[in-house]
């Protein structure tokens, strides 16, 4: 009986029977984001994919053999050429799966061919994504497919169905975005930088993606990112749990949306997010698409703009009920595409990007500055001890590795928590703590050991009652040299801690 259960429930969750609403969107929104980095480098596909640049493929820094062919010049523009239009016809949906499924090759292969620059995380999972929209039946409504179809078995105007289809490719693109981000969040577990929200803090300081203002701004407030650092993880691990509850479905797409909006405004990402935005559409019901076409038909027919039938749903009709599309369809698309990449071949020839074709010849390669020669193929220049510092802080109280009132006024008892915070990446280093009184005495000295592969460091410091009030220095050293220093003031006479005890 009980495997009998786990049976059904086994087919009702991979194979039941759906109108692929959800793929549909992701199959219309996916290409066009895709083409927003695509279509930027059809311009240097020559540099970067073929032999005639100079290409990065993935298995060269692995000493590996070719995982697929080095291209030739005119090769590596039709290729491209055809990749955009294969994305450009996967989103109005003509010839859906072969478009998807050529689309899906060549976007990969030209990420492995170009693993310094083409090749990222959100290529991967994008090329994911269109090998699972190639098995399914995304193409069924809200495409040319739909339409010459609709056209081929009943061309009766108004007339509208829907096909169901089995769900098993939505749930395979489901579980892919939950174990990415568990994935992800097991990769966080054994960083204890991103914790402590150092991590974050570097990154959102870098401009390495795009200027983020927000970002720099959120890097001066450590307990927020540390905070931040613990949900997010929370989350990611629950989150291939949450999206099957009905009472925690929508919050845990909610908190993912926000997530991936605020990556853009923190650390400047662009294509990443709108990948998974997209990638998200999949998670909406049936029933969820059908409320939002009739409220979008409502709201339109109350301006005049739709004049159709409003209605709950489609009519839904088995998929295998319909007649295939005329066989002529494909070789109408294979010569379609064809002339695409040969009228893309000769706009690049005619561009002549190396100049073969000018009455001097190819254009001659420039000598690199013999100073910017010699600093890139001399020894590493020592970092001095300034760059390694990032901050250095004063408090009493930490939460979660970060001080929580940074303050530099102290009484006679408490014991001040000297924190420093270094740049990544750093040897192991010793560092000394000095603490200095208004005429530059050395008072005490504290010295630590600082390991590679920790980020942060604290010292401790009782004050008592052999300081006099006033004010003192701690300064922080490292390699001989003074890195920076703080002033705090001790406030009370002596005499005050002795009459409390």
């Amino acid at each position: 009986m009980m495997i009998r259960r786990i049976q059904s429930r086994w087919n009702a969750f991979f194979f039941a029977e759906e109108v692929p609403y959800g793929m549909a969107l992701v199959r219309i929104t996916l290409p066009l984001v895709l083409l927003i980095d695509v279509l930027p480098r059809w311009w240097f596909a020559r540099e970067l994919f073929s032999i005639d640049g100079a290409p990065a493929p993935l298995w060269v820094n692995y000493g590996n053999a070719p995982l697929i062919p080095e291209l030739s010049g005119a090769t590596a523009v039709a290729l491209y050429t055809l990749l955009i239009a294969c994305l450009l016809t996967a989103c109005v949906g003509w010839m859906t799966r072969t478009s998807l499924a050529v689309a899906c090759v060549l976007y990969a292969g030209f990420g492995l061919l170009d693993a310094v620059g083409t090749l990222t995380k959100y290529t991967v999972i994008a090329s994911h994504v269109l090998f699972l929209l190639a098995f399914s039946q995304c193409g069924a409504i809200w495409s040319v497919d739909a339409w010459l179809r609709r056209q081929n078995n009943n061309p009766r105007v108004g007339t509208s169905s829907a096909p169901k289809s089995p769900v098993w490719p939505t749930r395979l693109l489901q579980l892919l975005i939950g174990l990415i981000y568990l994935g992800a969040a097991f990769t966080k577990m054994h960083t204890p930088a991103y914790f402590s929200g150092d991590q974050l803090a570097f990154w959102m300081l870098a401009d390495m993606n795009f200027h983020n203002r927000v970002g720099q701004y959120l890097s001066m407030y450590p307990p927020f990112l540390t905070v931040t650092a613990y949900l997010t993880i929370v989350w990611e691990v629950l989150f291939v749990y949450l999206i099957w509850s009905p009472l925690w479905r929508l919050p845990a797409l909610a908190l993912g949306v926000v997530f991936h909006i605020m990556t853009y405004f923190t650390l400047g990402l662009t294509i990443f997010p709108l990948v998974y935005l997209a990638a998200y559409l999949a998670f909406l019901q049936p029933a969820e698409v059908e409320r939002l076409l009739v409220w979008g038909k409502r709201l339109l027919a109350q301006f005049g703009l739709y004049g159709g039938l409003v209605r709950s749903g489609a009519t839904v009709v088995p998929f295998a009920t319909m007649r295939q599309r005329p066989a002529y369809a494909a070789a109408v698309w294979g010569m379609v595409m064809a002339a695409v990449a040969v009228i893309g071949v000769e706009v690049e020839h005619h561009r002549d990007v190396y100049g073969r074709r000018t009455a001097v010849g190819p254009l001659p390669l420039k000598p690199l500055d013999p100073e910017l020669a010699a600093q890139m193929l001399g020894p590493s220049r020592k970092l001095r001890p300034q760059d390694l510092y990032y901050a250095f802080d004063i408090g009493t109280t930490t939460l979660a590795g970060l001080l929580s009132d940074r303050r530099d006024s102290f009484r006679y008892g408490e014991q001040a928590i000297v924190q420093c915070t270094l740049q990544p990446p750093h040897p192991d280093m010793w560092v000394e703590l000095n603490v200095l009184d208004r005429e530059n005495h050395v008072l005490r000295r504290i010295g630590q050991v600082v390991p590679r592969e920790n980020l942060r460091t604290e010292f401790y410091f009782s004050f008592d009652e052999s300081l006099e009030p006033g004010t003192y220095d701690f300064a922080l050293r490292y390699d001989g040299v003074e890195l920076t220093r703080r002033r705090v003031t001790l406030a009370g006479p002596a005499a005050t801690l002795t009459a409390a005890r």
